[in-house]
């Protein structure tokens, strides 16, 4: 007994002394926590503010999807590309396209309203009824396209290539389609009443159309009175 009496055992520390201990190592850990999510939103509105709104939209990828009916209007698809898409019925009033690909798509129906089709290819596509009123497509590519049906109504078609295109009972009407190239194309009933087709090339088409305004030479006084 006196053994024990000699070697008593050391008391332990009062509870509160691990409560501080663990109040302080989970304010610690809060601290830090709080300073690497104000370093990563630094860093993320600095990376944003370099980039601003200057930078040309991203590229976006439409290969072969099926997106009939689809509504794009007034979106901004500069660049994107809808090669081999199914898109028949789909919207693109007023969408600014240029730079698209829609080479060998089913664009049947589709509403090109408005838009902005500048160098766009539409190159071996399906165009039957589809609608051009009024698009701006300077320099479109519609080679070996098919645009049975379709509509180009007071269309900006300046340098068009439509090169061995089925053209047969489209509508120019009042299209401006100077220096545009309608070699071997298909022109069976179709329509250039009142269009600018100053230049434009016609070599090797074939079929029957109405003639545009610029087909016949002015007639002088002369000639009408004779």
């Amino acid at each position: 007994m006196a053994a024990i009496e000699e070697n008593p055992l050391q008391p332990l520390p009062p509870p509160n002394t691990f409560e501080e201990d663990r109040a302080l190592l989970l304010h610690t850990h809060r601290t830090w926590r709080r300073s690497q999510h104000a370093e990563i939103t630094r860093t993320a509105k600095s990376e944003e503010d370099q980039s601003g709104n200057t930078s040309p939209p991203r590229s976006q990828d439409f290969f072969q999807v099926d997106l009939r009916e689809a509504d794009f209007r007034h979106q901004d698809l500069r660049n994107a590309n809808f090669q081999e898409a199914y898109l028949p019925g789909a919207n693109f009033e007023g969408t600014d396209l240029r730079g698209a690909n829609f080479q060998g798509a089913n664009l049947r129906s589709v509403r090109f309203t408005g838009a902005q089709l500048a160098w766009v290819n539409f190159s071996q596509a399906d165009l039957i009824w589809a609608d051009f009123q009024q698009a701006d497509l300077q320099g479109v590519d519609f080679q070996k396209a098919t645009l049975r049906g379709a509509t180009f109504v007071r269309a900006q078609i300046r340098g068009g290539n439509f090169f061995s295109t089925d053209c047969s009972w489209a509508d120019f009407r009042e299209a401006d389609l100077n220096e545009s190239d309608f070699q071997q194309a298909n022109l069976n009933g179709t329509t250039f009443l009142n269009a600018n087709t100053a230049s434009a090339n016609f070599q090797g088409s074939y079929g029957q159309h109405e003639p545009s305004a610029t087909d016949f030479p002015p007639l002088h006084d002369d000639q009408l009175f004779p």
